[in-house]
């Protein structure tokens, strides 16, 4: 009897554990993502120097990096694709407050970005199929100008 109940107890463990990582792969966008700045195109440029992307199940990215004037910034943002608005943290480099986002596909995200009320960027994030790639491609305009940068991310 004994040897039962460690049985099923060791199974339940085990499906537990397997359930936990089919959720964790629920969202393609999860986990971290380092910058490969040498991929990535910036037009009007310049590129920023490094970067980290870090994606929870739930949404919320933090961006953590160097520009290329060699000092850090960190900002966040929370994107779910559910259609609601969001604030910004932090120094978002197109100064936005506020972001919405809608998914169009299993893979693909399409967030837009305001500042005042005013729309200045577009973005459309998407995962290669194999997982390991996340590219942004983001275009809009700024105080500075227009703007149109394919950035792409590694899985880390």
């Amino acid at each position: 009897m004994t040897k039962r109940r460690i049985g099923i107890c060791s199974f339940v463990v085990i499906l537990l554990a397997a359930a936990g990582t089919l959720v964790a792969q629920s969202n393609p966008f999860a986990g971290t993502w380092k910058l490969n700045v040498a991929k990535s195109k910036y037009v009007p440029g310049p590129a920023r120097q490094s970067a980290t992307r870090t994606w929870d199940e739930k949404g919320m990215v933090m961006v953590n990096g160097t520009n290329a004037a060699g000092k850090s910034s960190s900002y966040g943002y929370t994107v779910t694709g559910d259609g609601k608005e969001y604030s910004t943290m932090g120094a978002i480099p197109n100064t936005a407050d506020k972001l919405t986002s809608k998914k169009i596909g299993a893979d693909t995200i399409e967030v837009n970005f305001t500042k005042a009320g005013k729309h200045v960027e577009t973005a459309t994030f998407k995962v290669s199929p194999d997982g390991k790639t996340l590219t942004i491609h983001a275009k809009g305009a700024t105080d500075a100008g227009p703007f149109d940068n394919t950035q792409v991310w590694e899985k880390q």
